[in-house]
């Protein structure tokens, strides 16, 4: 018997982000909501991962130019690395989780 074709649009239900703590000195602070949108925290990812990029570039210049690098701003770099990582892991372990799951059916 095969079943009926259907012009109805089936909705994809994305996987869970995995928890995830981040920043060394404040893993107690930061972490990864699991019940927060895969495709949410893939995009704040990217648009931090962009801001990266420019301050390295504004730093890159600026020292460039004789200026003084403040180290707050290298302590930021640093901080907005752990955010973009503890993203990108936690929606690779959630999409890793899934597909494992998928394939044991």
């Amino acid at each position: 018997m095969h079943p009926k074709n259907s012009t109805t649009l089936q909705t994809v239900q994305l996987p869970k982000l995995k928890p995830c703590a981040f920043g060394m000195e404040y893993t107690d602070l930061f972490s990864i909501n699991p019940d927060a949108s895969l495709i949410d925290a893939l995009s704040v990812a990217s648009d931090l991962s962009d801001g990266i990029s420019q301050l390295c570039s504004r730093l890159a210049y600026a020292i460039n130019d004789g200026e003084i690098a403040c180290l707050s701003e290298v302590r930021t770099l640093g901080f907005i690395g752990d955010v973009v990582s503890a993203l990108t892991r936690s929606a690779e372990r959630g999409l890793k989780a899934a597909y494992e799951a998928e394939g044991a059916q």
